[in-house]
């Protein structure tokens, strides 16, 4: 794990300089900035792309981390033994001097900064408070992970990383030539990372394929051959295995050099074999945490581990972090059909946590569930209409990476499921492209497309008929809004109006339902003010959906905002009758009083005008400053839905953004 702290006064350019070591790899920003207002450390917050945020955990003014999403807090260690608040928060760090502190905190954090472990660059005169072998025999003592701070070089990672910290943080290195700033984090090795797999020639499973999915996810890919398999991506025709000694001399080798926390296991002759790996693993990285994808059927059909022994395999779970089957695996390898109830009473028994994959499995999204001994956790994404050779291999080397990047168990399960859906979308071949996998962004503008249409009910006209007529006449952007179906009629509808707007080329939003938007795959949701958080639905949807909000307030905005949407949604303009509980109408005035204060403010987002507006109140509104009109009843009501729809895209079409809109800001 590598960290990087902010320096403690602002530097030029510096928010520029965070961007660009985020885009380089860097996951993890300790901002630090001592005596600070919180104004000041806002203002630094949304100079961070969105994207970026949940990648910082703050020192100070901690009601930002949660406001603005950010990954968690850090605490001095007089802060931490007072405090009290860790149930409710994902990451919590704390900062100690010594192990004493660290073994009297009286809450176990993500991570510890231990400094300073070599004389500090930052402070002059701050020596180094330990020798390398005390720090090494009381490191293999502790659970926590350790993260060494103070005079931390490139040169001294590999050091820190063999005496047994978990990771290392940078500061003096890093900042005492800003303009250096990205090279010297590039220049550093990253955390390494560990396969033992099968070799597939196709490359699309096995130790090649998670070398590839450890180096997209920005980790240092180590492979260790377990067997040479004879196969392409559709064909399997057999397998050489290798005896446990040449796996074990394999890593043996590695380790004089290596010293990975996560490991990941793949094909595997026996459980024989599987056994005396992971002893081996355990006495030489006492601490290694080993995560064990059970393979025991090849994408082409053939069997492994058929009718072996299964008795002693709960005594090689016990040495296990993490395993992750499906469902067909569960079965051979306890007996019976799984269920939640009884998983868990296995993890607890085993003290071992379970992903049941849910890929393999019938429905519309494919959810898998963390099964831990305290805690069941469900991710879903939109099943793909194609499966791909190596999706569980590629599951299960992107967790390990985001472990290895500090996240915790669930996010990095659910960061691994995003992965492998964006893997199995890289093109329609059995062989995905990982060089295509990470979209962290919605790929269109959406100040460039200023009409959205919101569906309503209307005798006589269907809504997928009022949809064609919208697109028909140039709207490239619908919003599914249907407040009196069951989910059942929603997702009826929904597919049809979302192969209408494919065919148009136009975006296909859900309203309000986060899990439909979801199952349907759509362009991205839109959420009133009493539905989920956008923070939560990011979380769920990932960054290539968009996602809007409504506000009716300044306060509104500055909410949705430091949540992370889209774009908003401002109104009412006036009296709608599609909104059964209205809020206070704007008017112009309102409008034009808000885009100012969201000009002072330095809030640049699409906004749009929503609310019973007329034809004659369009030019007037975008007069005020919004970025583009919703509308539902000026066109679903119009004789000739089609031509109306078209004479409004003309009038947008004429319209020019007034700065700093036309704009998109970094």
């Amino acid at each position: 794990m590598i960290v990087i702290i902010t320096p403690p006064r602002t530097l030029p350019d510096e928010e520029h300089i965070v961007n660009k070591l985020f885009e380089s790899g860097l996951h993890l920003l300790h901002l630090r900035k001592p005596g600070a207002d919180r104004d000041t450390l806002e203002r630094y917050i949304r100079g961070i792309r969105p994207r970026f945020r949940e990648r910082v955990v703050l020192h100070d003014h901690f009601e930002l981390a949660e406001e603005y999403g950010l990954r968690g807090i850090h605490l001095k260690y007089n802060e931490a033994r007072t405090f009290t608040g860790r149930d409710r928060l994902a990451h919590v760090s704390v900062s100690c001097h010594s192990f004493e502190e660290i073994d009297a905190l009286p809450f176990e954090p993500n991570y510890v900064f231990l400094s300073p472990v070599f004389d500090s660059i930052s402070k002059q005169g701050y020596p180094s408070a330990f020798a390398p072998k005390y720090l090494k025999e009381n490191l293999q003592k502790r659970r926590v992970p350790v993260i060494a701070l103070g005079g931390i070089t490139a040169e001294k990672v590999a050091e820190c990383r063999k005496m047994g910290f978990r990771g290392v943080a940078l500061l003096g290195h890093v900042w005492e030539q800003p303009s250096e700033a990205v090279a010297r984090f590039t220049n550093i090795l990253p955390d390494e990372v560990l396969s033992i797999a099968g070799f597939d020639q196709s490359s699309g499973a096995g130790v090649t394929a998670d070398i590839k999915t450890f180096e997209s996810c920005r980790v240092y890919g180590l492979g260790t051959s377990s067997s040479i398999t004879f196969q392409n991506q559709n064909t399997y025709l057999g397998t050489k295995w290798l005896t446990p000694d040449e796996i074990i001399r394999q890593c043996e080798v590695l380790f004089r050099e290596f010293s990975p926390t996560y490991v990941k296991i793949g094909l595997i002759e026996s459980f024989d074999t599987l056994e005396q790996v992971v002893n081996y693993l355990r006495t030489a990285l006492p601490k290694v945490r080993i995560i064990w994808d059970p393979i025991l059927k090849a994408s082409a059909g053939f069997q492994f581990h058929d009718g072996e022994n299964l008795t002693q395999l709960q005594d090689i779970l016990r040495k296990i972090y993490l395993i992750t089957p499906n469902t067909d695996e569960l079965k051979t390898l306890f007996g019976n059909h799984p269920d939640v109830e009884s998983l868990q009473a296995l993890a607890r028994s085993l003290k071992l946590n379970i992903l049941w994959k849910g890929g393999h499995n019938d429905g519309a999204l494919a959810s898998d569930r963390l099964v831990t001994p305290d805690k069941v956790y469900t991710f879903s994404v939109t099943r793909a209409r194609h499966g791909k050779h190596g999706t569980g291999c590629v599951l299960s080397s992107a967790i390990a990476s985001y472990l290895t990047l500090g996240y915790p168990l669930p996010d990095a399960c659910r960061l691994g499921q995003h992965y492998v859906a964006g893997f199995i979308r890289s093109n329609d071949t059995n062989l995905g492209m990982h060089n295509r996998v990470e979209s962290t962004a919605p790929e269109v503008d959406l100040y460039r497309i200023p009409l959205q249409y919101i569906t309503d009910y209307k005798e006589g006209v269907s809504i997928p008929e009022q949809v064609e007529a919208v697109c028909k006449g140039g709207c490239r952007w619908v919003q599914l809004r249907m407040k009196e179906a069951d989910r059942e009629e929603f997702i009826r509808v929904g597919r049809t109006v979302k192969e209408i707007c494919k065919r148009h080329g136009a975006l296909f939003l859900v309203n309000d339902n986060v899990d439909i938007a979801l199952e349907l795959d759509a362009d991205g949701v839109h959420l009133g003010k009493e539905d989920m958080n956008p923070l939560e639905a990011r979380r769920i949807l990932g960054y290539s959906k968009i996602i809007g909000g409504t506000c009716n307030t300044f306060e509104d905005v500055v909410t949705r905002f430091r949540q992370q949407v889209d774009y908003i949604g401002l109104g009412p303009f006036t009296y709608t009758s599609t909104k059964k509980r209205l809020s206070p109408v704007l008017g112009l005035e309102g409008y034009r009083k808000i885009m100012e204060a969201c000009r002072e403010e330095g809030i640049y987002l699409p906004v749009h005008a929503i609310g019973g507006i007329r034809e004659d109140d369009i030019q007037p509104i975008l007069s005020t400053g919004v970025t583009g009109i919703a509308l539902s009843s000026l066109l679903k009501n119009s004789e000739d839905i089609t031509g109306k729809t078209r004479e409004t895209v003309e009038q947008l079409n004429i319209k020019e953004l007034p700065p700093p809109f036309g704009v998109l800001p970094l």
